[in-house]
């Protein structure tokens, strides 16, 4: 199984329509790139920002944003960042070919980080309302859906370079294993119970870690094919 067999598009489309084409998806995995490194200092700000009573092993990222002066503002930058890079993976991959579901999964990933930013969570000690439930299950989204792409893209790009195959492979399940636990872990505070099983600060903070690199790491995959396929 060879390169052209799965991602034969875009050498097709170097040859109908020229290297205009052809650089087409190096810029978009470029500018995904760019969007998941622009994510980092905004969220970084958020905590410099936050009051200093918070914990950040036992708060969650969505309490900082709204308890913070800059949160919300902070937190969609981030979000909108990440989104971007979403985006243009997507547009990175319009050209390949079979991978239709890879690109549903990452535009709802890019919703559901800007629905998060959108509608906030509630403030910590008060009821939750339409918009935090909105939050919590934008948030749940999130964290499903970019392991998931990782791993179907790792199925078809394993082929290009054993060492970016793994690389793609490892954190795609690191990611889905941190992710897995996360949602689970919100299980008990759904229901009502009084205690999380973890701390959900720590462990949500892991989590997103990991949806930062694992999209940093799929952006630069799609460059070297890319690169690859343009010369």
């Amino acid at each position: 199984m060879t390169t052209a067999t799965l991602f034969s598009s875009p050498v097709a489309d170097v040859v109908a329509t020229g290297p205009i084409a052809a650089s087409a998806p190096i810029r978009s995995a470029r500018v995904a790139l760019a969007g998941a490194a622009i994510s980092i200092p905004p969220i970084v700000l958020l905590h410099l920002d936050a009051p200093s009573g918070l914990s950040a092993a036992r708060t969650t990222i969505s309490d900082y944003a709204v308890t913070s002066p800059l949160g919300e503002p902070l937190f969609a930058a981030t979000a909108g960042a990440l989104a971007l890079a979403g985006i243009a993976i997507v547009r990175s991959l319009s050209h390949a070919a079979g991978v239709a579901a890879i690109r549903v999964l990452l535009a709802g990933w890019a919703l559901a980080l800007v629905t998060a930013a959108v509608f906030p969570t509630n403030l910590p000690g008060t009821p939750g309302g339409t918009s935090s439930t909105i939050h919590l299950i934008a948030g749940a989204v999130v964290f499903a859906l970019l392991p998931l792409a990782g791993f179907l893209l790792w199925r078809r790009a394993a082929f290009v370079d054993p060492w970016v195959g793994r690389g793609l492979l490892a954190v795609s399940l690191v990611s889905g294993a941190l992710s897995t636990a996360l949602i689970l872990n919100r299980v008990p505070g759904v229901l009502g119970l009084d205690h999380l099983m973890l701390p959900p600060g720590i462990l949500q903070r892991a989590a997103g870690a990991a949806e930062i690199a694992l999209a940093a790491v799929i952006a630069l995959v799609l460059l070297r094919h890319a690169r690859t396929t343009a010369r």
